[in-house]
C-alpha cells in the first residue's frame, strides 16, 4: 500500500535526523509511530508493544551507523568508555528482550515514561557534581551499561535518552556525550535486534513479513530512508552551540515523555 510506504519513508527521514543530531537512536519517535502503524494494520493489541519495540531496535541497526561514524570522524567519541561498556550493554540488552516477552504492556510504558522524565530533568536543569572526576570508575560504567541496556531494550529507544544525560553528568561535553552515545546506541541496537529475532510472541508467527518481533518491511524502509539524513543530523549537531543543543535535546525528551504518559493513562 502506497500510503504505508510514504508514511515509513517520511518516518525514516525524521528518524535519521534525530538519531544523528541527538545521538538517541530515534526510538523516541519510532516506537509511537510503530504503535500507530500496527494498529492501522489490525495487529493484535496484546502483542503490539513487543512488536513496536522489537521493530524499533532492528530499524536502528540501519539508522545509527552513519551517524555514529560521522560523530567518530568529528572526534566526538570516547572510545575508552565504549570499550568498557560494550560487553555489559550487549548482554543485558538481549536479556531485556526476554523480559519484555513476559511483561505487561502498561509496565513497559511506565518504564519508558519514568526514564524519559528523569533524563529530561537532568538535561534541562544541567545537574552536575561539584567535582568531576577525570576518569569514570570501571564498576560504575559496568553497572550503568547493564541498567541502560535493560531499560532501553525493554522500551526500544536505543539508549541515548539515558546515556547522553549520564555522560554529561560525568564530565563529557555535550558533543562528546552525543557522539559516544551514538556509538553505544549502535551496540545496543544490534543486540536488541538479535533479541527481537530470538524472543517473540507465538501470535507473531502468523503475520506475513514478521521475523521474530520485527516487522521487516517497516525496519527496511525506515532504515534505508534514514541513512543519508542521519549523517546530516550528525553534522548539524557538530556545528550547533552546546547550550542550544542541550535545550533542544531536553525539549525532545520532555515531549516524548508527555506522549507516553498520555498514551498510558488517558
Amino acid at each position: 500500500m502506497i500510503e504505508i510506504f510514504i508514511f515509513l519513508t517520511i518516518l525514516g527521514i525524521f528518524a535519521g535526523l534525530i538519531s544523528g543530531f541527538f545521538g538517541i537512536g530515534s526510538g523516541v519517535i519510532l516506537v509511537p509511530a510503530y504503535f500507530f502503524l500496527f494498529n492501522y494494520l489490525n495487529f493484535s493489541e496484546e502483542i503490539i508493544p513487543l512488536l513496536a519495540t522489537g521493530t524499533s531496535m532492528t530499524t536502528m541497526v540501519l539508522v545509527i551507523p552513519n551517524a555514529a561514524y560521522t560523530h567518530y570522524l568529528n572526534s566526538n567519541v570516547d572510545l575508552n568508555i565504549v570499550k568498557k561498556m560494550l560487553l555489559f550493554a550487549f548482554v543485558f540488552t538481549i536479556f531485556a528482550r526476554y523480559l519484555a516477552l513476559n511483561m505487561e504492556s502498561l509496565t513497559l510504558q511506565l518504564i519508558i515514561a519514568v526514564s524519559l522524565i528523569l533524563a529530561a530533568f537532568q538535561v534541562a536543569v544541567d545537574i552536575k557534581p561539584k567535582e568531576i572526576k577525570p576518569k569514570i570508575n570501571n564498576l560504575e560504567l559496568a553497572l550503568a551499561s547493564c541498567g541502560i541496556g535493560l531499560v532501553t531494550s525493554l522500551v526500544g529507544i536505543g539508549g541515548g535518552i539515558l546515556m547522553v544525560p549520564y555522560f554529561t553528568f560525568r564530565g563529557l561535553s555535550i558533543r562528546e556525550a552525543i557522539g559516544t552515545s551514538s556509538v553505544m546506541g549502535l551496540v545496543i541496537a544490534i543486540s536488541g535486534a538479535i533479541g527481537a529475532f530470538v524472543f517473540a510472541p507465538t501470535e507473531a508467527e502468523n503475520i506475513n513479513w514478521m521475523a521474530g518481533s520485527t516487522y521487516i518491511p517497516a525496519a527496511v524502509i525506515v532504515g534505508l530512508s534514514s541513512i543519508w539524513f542521519a549523517k546530516i543530523g550528525a553534522n548539524i549537531s557538530n556545528n550547533t552551540s552546546s547550550e542550544k543543543l542541550k535545550l533542544a535535546f531536553a525539549i525532545v525528551v520532555i515531549i516524548s515523555a508527555i506522549r507516553i504518559i498520555y498514551d498510558s493513562f488517558i
